[in-house]
């Protein structure tokens, strides 16, 4: 029998390679489009001073959905989703950094 982190990752890695690539693309391509509007938001919302120059990257969206992922277990009503989705995001993170070394 595998253990429940055999399980999480096994299903995290399920999820990064098959359906959710199909339903949201390429996770870089992705994640950089949200850290566009996210950085674009941020200066409207508090002024461009407020972002002094920060731009938001596609590893920087991923490791806030992890926090988001994590944010959630705080409440009892946790599910295997969060830590599944936060391995996920966090593999994507990965991915996205060495994707910003070689630009």
């Amino acid at each position: 029998m595998t253990s429940t982190r055999e399980q999480y990752l096994n299903k995290a890695a399920e999820l990064t390679a098959g359906d959710r690539d199909v339903s949201y693309g390429e996770p870089y391509h992705n994640l950089t489009n949200i850290a566009r509007l996210w950085t674009a938001y941020l200066i409207g919302r508090y002024g461009e001073f407020y972002m002094d120059n920060v731009e938001l990257t596609a590893e920087d969206v991923a490791w806030l959905n992890v926090l988001q992922k994590m944010a959630r277990t705080f409440s009892s009503k946790a599910t295997p989703d969060n830590y599944i989705d936060a391995a996920c995001y966090s593999a994507i993170a990965g991915e996205c950094a060495g994707k910003e070394e070689q630009i």
